[in-house]
């Protein structure tokens, strides 16, 4: 295969991870629909039932039966979905405690942390592209949360407790699944994360009573096929001819396409700081992708 052909394949995965996380930018405005503040484990629970039931689906329908096994890395696989777990309620939790910029905001600081990191625990070279197109997108980020558009009703500190914590588990997440990766097909990947959430949170949803709406229920069931199963599926099969530093960058698309949904399907209004920050970001989400299609 030619280094053209190599940088478009190349490009081609990168431009899945972004639709990924553009995609990924409209939970708020579902987690808004649901409306269960307190009950973030419930979500979680439901969106990983559904995943788990549509991946393995897929599995069966494609007579791909050996993705059931755990592979090569049992053990880090199952922990990796328990990680995703508590990384999911974290950030459902700062979503429903802060304003969705500031805990976007907060959050995203996980790709700095994968982009200094990186070079040690994957040895990737940290390139100047990566420099450049990361301080844009924190600049772009520290626009966005300027805005404080929607105000929570929940605890600014505990808000930014979650928050934090939703970054670290977002980097190391990270790391573990480019090694994941390495040996372990997606489908496995995907189906037994989303099977750990489920596991684990089945304690602590079995016979409880949810207050859940006839748009609650169709959130969860979009947030569980879209979101996880497929949105998530891309995103493993791709990460794998992404290097770390630039999925942290690519990723900051996620919350600057949260303030757009918020807009059309949540009335919140856009200030100059939102899309001069969104359009810094785009712009370094666009630095790394054409770097990756002209690089082969």
């Amino acid at each position: 295969m030619g280094a053209k052909a190599l940088g478009e394949r190349a490009g081609i995965d990168y431009l899945l991870i972004a639709g990924a996380a553009a995609l990924w930018g409209s939970v708020g405005v579902f987690l808004r629909w649901i409306n269960l503040p307190g009950g973030e484990h419930f979500v979680v629970f439901i969106r990983s039932m559904i995943s788990v039931g549509f991946l393995a689906a897929v599995i069966a329908g494609s007579g791909r039966m050996e993705d059931f096994r755990l592979g090569g890395h049992p053990l880090l696989l199952l922990a990796s979905g328990a990680l995703l777990t508590l990384h999911w309620v974290l950030f459902l939790k700062a979503l429903n405690n802060l304003p969705i910029g500031d805990a976007e905001f907060i959050t995203y600081l996980a790709p700095v942390l994968v982009a200094l990191l990186a070079p040690l625990v994957l040895k990737e070279r940290l390139e100047k592209v990566t420099l450049l197109a990361l301080a844009l997108a924190l600049v772009g980020m520290g626009l966005i949360s300027l805005t404080g558009r929607e105000m929570s009703t929940g605890s600014p500190a505990a808000g930014t407790a979650y928050a934090l914590a939703s970054a670290v588990s977002y980097a190391l997440l990270l790391f573990i699944l480019k090694f994941l990766r390495e040996d372990t097909p997606a489908l496995t990947v995907t189906f037994y994360q989303t099977a750990v959430n489920a596991a684990i949170l089945l304690p602590f949803c079995a016979f409880r009573d949810f207050k859940v709406t006839a748009e609650g229920w169709a959130s969860l069931f979009v947030l569980g096929l879209v979101h996880t199963g497929l949105a998530g599926l891309v995103y493993v099969f791709a990460v794998r001819r992404v290097k770390a530093q630039h999925v942290g960058i690519i990723a900051y698309l996620e919350p600057a396409s949260a303030m757009f949904y918020g807009l059309l399907f949540l009335g919140e209004s856009l200030g100059w700081q939102d899309l001069a920050g969104g359009a810094l970001i785009i712009a370094a989400g666009a630095m790394v992708i054409r770097r990756a299609w002209s690089s082969g």
